[in-house]
């Protein structure tokens, strides 16, 4: 009785859950400032373990001097997983596992790649051996750790965002269809253990929102299909680069937009893949838990720095940069403001000239709205340690969605 069981089991594991998905990113390398006691399980439907390398030439795989680990990797194999420090992240996720006694409906995966560690995406789905050596290392490290299955975060197919150093390869125009291929054989790896284990590994990926990266939607429909969910990085439309204020992650189009016609809007990010076949139940959509600030922003007709040219991103946000944490936006000084139209609150404060994109509760509940109404699989934010102490963007977003 017991050989015929465990094929029900994992049948029956491999039923979509109906209720929506809340995921979030844990960042690993921040664990001492964020430690995993900090992690609210209890309204959370899964945590990504970002990142965990690839592995290539026998050493952590990103070409990229700025970001390049050269240091050995612990399985040196083309396509194995290369861990950021393997006794960190060990303990990270053993204690991330176990919260999942206490909160049934929590799941732990492990994010691979991000844009640092994109560089080798290309070389390991290009080569079949690399793809299986990645199979095989991912499965080993489901059941050491007891984890649920893996995030594939490639920027991009086709289009590597940190770039080469000359003589190395990061994206090749075959790169769409290798995804495929590599989504297609962890697939029926995955199946194939879960029948064993009498569980369900799932997989996902973190996608472009843009146009650039669905193309005609022919490769990201096909794709989807080895896919539990797509998990859609609708945040980063404007960035502090840029010469003029714009925000980062508007839910709708706004007319005074200069780029509006680009779709840069989390709706449009959505539509994309739908019109591209992709069917709702597998497509979750990114909000940020952070937000961008310019510098030497004019105040502009309205007096209020929306639109406006600036002297540059900010240099007081998260290590110096121009990003803010949540919690952080709220000790900035300034007016806020709504943007009716896109759904978004923005900062300005007159005095400093300083003009900050950013989300919150408010619009947060706006984006819940619009998952639901569009029949979305649910949401996903970047990332946990950017929430205020009170957790109030966790905790809306689960009480939004929920």
């Amino acid at each position: 009785m017991r050989a015929k069981l465990i094929p029900l089991v994992a049948a029956l594991a491999f039923t979509p859950a109906l209720a929506s998905e809340v995921v979030g990113y844990y960042p690993g390398w921040k664990h001492e400032a964020f430690p995993v006691s900090a992690v609210d399980a209890s309204r959370l439907t899964m945590a990504l373990y970002a990142f965990v390398d690839l592995c290539w030439d026998g050493k952590h795989g990103n070409p990229e001097p700025s970001v390049n680990y050269v240091v050995a990797c612990q399985e040196p194999l083309n396509g194995a997983l290369a861990w950021r420090n393997e006794a960190e992240d060990s303990a990270n996720l053993r204690a991330l596992v176990a919260l999942k006694k206490q909160h049934p409906q929590f799941k732990v995966v492990i994010s691979v790649g991000g844009w640092d560690w994109s560089n080798r995406f290309s070389n390991v789905a290009a080569s079949a051996p690399a793809r299986a050596n990645f199979i095989a290392s991912t499965l080993k490290a489901m059941r050491q750790y007891g984890l649920d299955g893996v995030d594939l975060d490639w920027e991009y197919p086709g289009e590597a965002g940190v770039p080469c150093v000359a003589g190395e390869v990061c994206a090749r125009p075959e790169d769409r269809q290798n995804f495929i291929t590599w989504a297609r054989e962890l697939r029926a790896a995955f199946d194939t253990a879960g029948q064993q284990d009498g569980k369900h590994y799932t997989i996902t990926i973190a996608a472009g929102a843009n146009g650039n990266y669905v193309g005609d939607g022919a490769w990201v429909k096909e794709l989807s299909r080895s896919l539990d969910w797509i998990n859609i990085m609708a945040y980063d439309y404007h960035m502090p680069w840029e010469k003029s204020t714009g925000h980062h992650a508007a839910l709708y189009a706004d007319p005074k937009d200069p780029v509006m016609a680009n779709g840069f809007y989390a709706s449009g990010s959505v539509q994309r893949y739908l019109s591209a076949g992709v069917t709702a139940d597998k497509l979750v959509l990114g909000v940020p838990f952070y937000g961008y600030g310019w510098k030497g922003c004019a105040a502009g007709p309205d007096g209020d720095g929306q639109y406006q040219p600036c002297a540059g991103g900010v240099t007081d946000g998260i290590n110096g940069g121009n990003s803010y944490g949540y919690g952080m936006v709220l000790a900035k000084p300034g007016k806020r403001f709504r943007n009716v139209a896109a759904k978004v609150p923005y900062l300005y404060d007159a005095a400093g000239q300083v003009w900050i994109t950013y989300e919150d509760p408010e619009s947060l509940q706006e984006k819940a709205g619009y998952i639901k109404q569009q029949g979305l699989r649910g949401a996903m934010f970047w990332e946990l340690s950017a929430d205020d102490s009170e957790h109030q963007m966790l905790r809306t977003l689960w009480n939004s969605m929920k």
